[in-house]
């Protein structure tokens, strides 16, 4: 994406809806039939109930449900895919950095079109070599997470409650996260074509790609888990062939795009061939060496953050199953991460348009206060989105559940969690996943790890504190005269510590956006400007000024 010497508002708003919109599209997707795995799961039950010889996915009481089953195994599957999410994070910016540098050498040469196309090449090249580099390093993830889960499966389910489950449940669960597990090699490399294209901000092919192999999802969802009843192993199945579909189809992208180079190949002439291996071993496999070293810095530090969320994420489920409380919970989630993925939409944007502005990292003031101008830009609409999602989830929080699940009684567990927590939540989050975006384009992989760790032992530790679920209920019961009995607190206990774990990240990455010196986005006020606060107004440490002059002498 271009960047203007000077942004009008009007200019960003612009930018971050042309980079929001199809990543909103496309975000969405991945919940959206991650919660048709819940709602086919769920209305297959139904259907089977009165079929006297029906082995598995019986509507019976307690947690030994398709739900019940879904929820346990999605919590596990969930914390593996999402830990990868760091390939697609630390790509994006790298990427991003070689596009921008290229853009501004572009523009500050003097000499003809053929010199200035010799540039083009040049940066298509640099580019091609981070993108092959990472995905090198996403078959080594992919495949050593393959053969971790389906040795592991067991131990993974036991950690988010799986033991919990009736026998035909678990037997269910187990054999969802051993398919889904087949496919980590594929989705780790398509995590890599999500970062290359939005290093280059072209989240419109994301889209695309997205809409084919979720349609693929879709339909045979359908097809396996409905028409051929077989619930959450359908459910499997159907995830891994769109994982394999969506891999295909960025490979193909990326080489259509000019962003990935076609392997060299024999051709008529031998020696050209050889040519072309020989300069490949001696320059692009040391150039990709170095970029290799450059993503597993990134990439550690953002897996380190990731695991921690996910670890909390599942304790969540496991406390839920602890209280039998997992089907309410899974239908809870859904709504969550469906709000999630359109809040993260903006972060998608914030990340792209602070990348490109960083991207000459020579830390100047123009370059920092624009970067800060579309931060402030991304946090007005994000805010406002969260609103609108509050508004939304509050006028249909008995209605959500009944896409699930024609169960009225895990439908009325839902509806102090969605109404009095989840709801409320939804302007912070909007922040939170937008200074995440931030701090990721910033290469501030480092902070966000650390400040995560610290945030997750605070949720753990509300976990651990039944009192605050407890002054939850009285509150509603005295101030509003609600009492959610269905639960016993279970469920409220599960979402007040995902409540306490966003409120600490929002103080962390406020503090870090506003108040730190040490932040790569830190600017003091002017304390001799005229006319108030404004951007502006805005200088870098004096101190780190007075440090760059000294080393320049």
């Amino acid at each position: 994406m271009r960047q203007k010497a000077s942004d009008t508002d009007a200019d960003l708003d612009e930018q971050i809806l042309l980079l929001a919109v199809p990543a909103l599209l496309s975000l969405l997707l991945d919940p959206l039939l991650t919660a048709a795995d819940t709602a086919f799961v769920g209305k297959s039950e139904e259907t089977v109930t009165t079929e006297a010889n029906q082995s598995v996915f019986m509507k019976v009481k307690g947690e030994n449900s398709g739900l019940a089953a879904l929820a346990v195994s999605s919590s596990v599957f969930n914390f593996i895919s999402y830990s990868g999410s760091f390939l697609a994070q630390a790509t994006t910016p790298l990427v991003s950095r070689e596009v921008a540098l290229v853009e501004a050498k572009r523009k500050k040469m003097m000499n003809d079109d053929e010199t200035v196309e010799n540039e083009k090449v040049v940066g298509s090249s640099s580019a091609s070599k981070t993108i092959s580099a990472a995905l090198a390093l996403a078959v080594v993830v992919g495949v050593s997470a393959t053969f971790l889960v389906e040795t592991n499966a067991e131990w993974l389910l036991g950690l988010s409650g799986g033991n919990s489950l009736e026998i035909n449940a678990y037997e269910s669960a187990l054999e969802y996260v051993k398919i889904r597990a087949l496919g980590l090699p594929f989705f780790c490399c398509s995590l890599i074509g999500i970062g290359a294209f939005r290093g280059v901000a072209d989240t419109r092919s994301i889209l695309n790609v997205a809409l084919v192999s979720e349609s693929v999802h879709f339909f045979l969802d359908w097809f396996l888990v409905l028409g051929l009843h077989l619930g959450v192993e359908g459910a499997g199945w159907s995830t891994f062939a769109s994982t394999v579909l969506e891999f295909s189809l960025f490979s193909r992208a990326m080489f259509d795009r000019g962003i990935l180079n076609v392997p060299p190949t024999r051709g008529e002439e031998d020696f050209f061939y050889k040519q072309r291996i020989k300069d490949f071993l001696e320059n692009d496999v040391k150039d990709m060496s170095g970029k290799l070293g450059q993503l597993v810095s990134n990439g550690s530090n953002q897996l380190l953050r990731t695991l921690f969320l996910q670890f909390v994420l599942v304790r969540a489920t496991a406390l839920a199953t602890e209280n039998n409380v997992s089907g309410p919970h899974q239908i809870v989630s859904q709504v969550w991460w469906i709000e999630l993925f359109v809040l993260d939409a903006i972060a998608v944007a914030a990340q792209t348009l602070v990348s490109t502005r960083l991207a000459k990292n020579d830390g100047s003031e123009e370059d920092i206060l624009a970067a800060r101008k579309a931060v402030d830009r991304c946090l007005f609409w994000s805010f406002l989105l969260g609103v609108l999602l509050t508004v939304v989830t509050e006028l249909f929080s008995n209605d959500l559940p009944k896409i699930f699940t024609g169960d009225a009684a895990i439908a009325a567990a839902t509806f102090v969690p969605l109404a009095f927590i989840l709801a409320p939540l939804q302007p912070l989050n909007a922040m939170v996943f937008v200074g995440d975006g931030v701090f990721q384009g910033a290469n501030d992989f480092k902070f966000l790890s650390k400040a995560m760790i610290v945030c997750s032992l605070f949720a753990l530790a509300a976990f651990q504190t039944p009192i605050f679920a407890d002054a939850f209920d009285s509150g509603l019961l005295g101030v509003l005269g609600l009492n959610d009995s269905n639960n016993n607190n279970g469920l409220e206990r599960v979402w007040l510590g995902i409540a306490v774990l966003m409120l600490t990240r929002a103080a962390s990455l406020g503090y870090r956006y506003w108040l730190d010196p040490e932040s790569p986005l830190a600017v003091v006020v002017d304390t001799h400007g005229i006319g108030g606060i404004n951007s502006s107004a805005f200088v870098r440490d004096e101190k780190e000024d007075q440090t760059k002059g000294t080393k320049k002498k």
